[in-house]
């Protein structure tokens, strides 16, 4: 597993630094910037210490989904949870994200968001799971250079003591091509228009969580496959 931390548009010099600290702390090094509203010189430079090569070799992208593009799995955080009628903020803790995505491989990024709004809510959707970190009810909202820091160190302790997976997880190509695959079927059904989009959600966070492998991603593809041809309906 290859992990990229990525920063939305973030907003304070120092908090990129110490981010780049302790990922440089943690043995990451893959930092991916979108549209950094300060400059990565100066302060950034001064708070990461002796991890500037971090930000030196940090990827710096114009968008959101430039970003994602760069990664197979992107996991979205947030500090707002939902409910039961709030699919994009059903989110896990870190440990059941380390846990969970620990024996595959492929690229994951652990996108944060402003200093100030965090993610957005069409941010989110793009995302395949979501994480929360447990806080304070009366201030849950963490410092965002803390909450790299809490989720890299889980990551960190959970790869120290059971090593390194091997089970290779479904790409980004293949997840997408399984949503359309999706998304043909429902249309194929005749699923109620103004339910289609929640329908896509919900189904993009379920393969989401089950962390589905290439294999089983081709499989119900095949399944889907199948179902639409004998529907007569056509394929994506």
């Amino acid at each position: 597993m290859e992990v990229y931390v990525i920063l939305v548009e973030p907003e304070c010099a120092g908090n990129v630094g110490f981010i780049a600290r302790v990922m440089m702390n943690f043995g990451f090094k893959n930092l991916v910037i979108v549209n950094p509203k300060v400059e990565l010189d100066g302060d950034a430079r001064i708070f990461a210490s002796h991890a500037v090569e971090v930000l030196e070799n940090a990827v710096v992208v114009d968008s959101f989904d430039e970003a994602i593009s760069l990664v197979d799995f992107a996991v979205g955080t947030t500090s707002r949870i939902g409910g039961d009628y709030n699919v994009l903020r059903v989110p896990i803790t870190p440990k059941m994200l380390v846990e969970r995505i620990f024996d595959f491989k492929g690229r994951v990024g652990l996108v944060f968001g402003r200093e100030s709004i965090g993610l957005t809510n069409e941010e989110l959707a793009s995302c395949d799971l979501i994480v929360t970190i447990p806080a304070s009810e009366a201030y849950p909202v963490l410092n965002v250079s803390h909450a790299v820091a809490i989720i890299l160190y889980e990551l960190f302790t959970y790869r120290r003591k059971f090593g390194a997976g091997r089970f290779r997880e479904a790409s980004r190509v293949e997840k997408e091509m399984l949503i359309k695959y999706f998304e043909a079927l429902l249309e194929a059904i005749d699923y109620p228009e103004h339910k289609r989009s929640i329908a896509h959600l919900i189904f993009r966070h379920v393969i989401g969580r089950a962390f589905i492998s290439g294999r089983e991603a081709y499989t119900l593809m095949g399944v889907f496959r199948s179902a639409l041809i004998k529907l007569g309906a056509s394929l994506p």
